[in-house]
């Protein structure tokens, strides 16, 4: 299993280890001997491209076995992608962005928390092609791509939402700087996973306040008003969060609408959703 600066997986390998991954999703397999063999392979220095490779490139394979190709490759990476040879860090990265756009949703999502995962570990500095790759991917009219892309950058905002906020080596601004106005634009999509990732987004930076969003507080009022009442409730139980966290840290940028947000509270505390209603009560509760 050595790898190359063009690694390419050898057939021997790439069917024991999907055999392995199979064999672990039986319920009648015995997990622990699984374990044991899985444990042997990663010794090897490339076992995790396998993964890799596995993941975003077995199409003749079930969602099943690529995802937990992708699940096991997250939690590896966690403690060993540090001591990783440059060229599998840099291989693994490059399988990783065209998942983004997969077709199906579960590979779509699982590649969002890898990258997450990597982000935390490694940063953004050192990866500007998932910079590039993320703002294409929401400029696509695919809608796969844009909530592929998504759901990584929901996931990044929500674990480590500094990291956006940060100057970077190479970039004229910072990289919130480039995604926020986008994130506003997809609170007017036909999709209510989009509204509602790009929502979850724009509500981690209330605390944090980047200049952007200082800069851009009317349209974010503006799109949490439009959303308000959203027949998706996961997107009214986030409008109502924001309002939370809003009258909690920036009171004054409420203060000319709090009329209508109080009006709103009182609705939504009666909304049939009983966990919107609830984030509505904890407004009540400032």
């Amino acid at each position: 299993m050595a790898a190359t600066g063009t690694w390419q997986p050898q057939e021997q390998g790439f069917k024991e280890i999907c055999g392995l991954l199979e064999q672990q999703m039986s319920p009648t397999s015995d997990n622990s001997q699984i374990w044991q063999q899985l444990q042997h392979y990663s010794q090897f220095p490339d076992f995790n491209n396998y993964l890799a490779f596995i993941f975003a490139r077995a199409e003749g394979k079930s969602v099943d076995i690529r995802q937990a190709a992708g699940l096991l490759l997250k939690n590896n990476l966690r403690s060993a992608f540090q001591n990783m040879p440059l060229a599998n860090q840099q291989y693994i990265k490059s399988e990783l962005l065209p998942s983004l756009g997969a077709a199906d949703r579960h590979i779509r999502s699982t590649a969002g928390t890898i990258i997450s995962v990597l982000v935390q570990i490694d940063g953004v500095a050192g990866w500007p092609e998932l910079l590039q790759a993320l703002v294409s991917s929401l400029d696509s009219s695919d809608v796969n791509h844009v909530e592929g892309a998504m759901d990584a950058l929901s996931k990044i905002c929500e674990d480590v939402p500094q990291l956006l906020d940060s100057d970077i080596s190479g970039l004229s601004e910072r990289p919130i700087t480039v995604f926020l106005p986008r994130f506003l634009l997809l609170f007017q999509s036909p999709h209510a996973s989009l509204r509602k990732l790009s929502l979850s987004s724009v509500n981690q930076y209330i605390m944090l306040m980047p200049k952007i969003l200082h800069l851009s507080m009317d349209k974010y009022l503006q799109g949490l008003f439009l959303l308000a009442n959203d027949p998706a409730p996961e997107v009214r139980k986030l409008v109502c969060a924001a309002f939370v966290q809003l009258i909690e840290v920036r009171p004054a940028v409420l203060e000319p609408h709090l009329r209508s947000v109080l009006e709103y509270i009182l609705q939504v505390n009666k909304d049939p959703d009983e966990e919107v209603a609830l984030e509505a009560c904890e407004f009540c509760n400032q």
